[in-house]
């Protein structure tokens, strides 16, 4: 499946979790900082993604794969990332700008980092791993 495919069915799962015109979404849009998403509308999310995918999403695919990275040194410590978990996640997460990426970064933070393109990517990787 194409990025662009991949995008209209994240596009239409975001349309059913937010309740919003298609049109407003894009993909370098925040999921929660411009969408107005919150917790529990990203948990109705990853049910609408998986639903239409046919994929598992766990809430830390991101992090368990920026955490492969590093090869067994810490993503995070008490609760902020370290500087070779933040170089991590910018590695897996190339749509997000750096800057919004930066040192002392907390977990509780990294979600309202999330954009629409992180969650195709993150989709477009699990159809791979689903039918390769």
């Amino acid at each position: 499946m194409d990025q662009d495919t991949v995008f209209q069915g994240v596009r239409e799962c975001i349309v059913k979790a937010l309740d919003m015109p298609a049109e407003s979404i894009r993909m370098d849009s925040r999921i929660m900082e411009d969408l107005g998403a919150d917790s529990l509308d990203l948990l109705d999310l990853t049910f609408q993604l998986e639903r239409r995918f046919g994929v598992s999403i766990s809430p830390r695919d991101i992090e368990r794969r920026a955490g492969a990275v590093l090869g067994g040194a810490p993503l995070e410590v008490d609760g902020v990332y370290t500087p070779e978990g933040i170089a991590a996640l910018r590695t897996a997460m190339p749509e997000i700008p750096p800057e919004e990426l930066p040192d002392g970064l907390t977990t509780a933070d990294l979600p309202r980092r999330v954009r629409v393109a992180t969650m195709v990517s993150l989709v477009a990787r699990l159809l791979e791993q689903h039918n390769g």
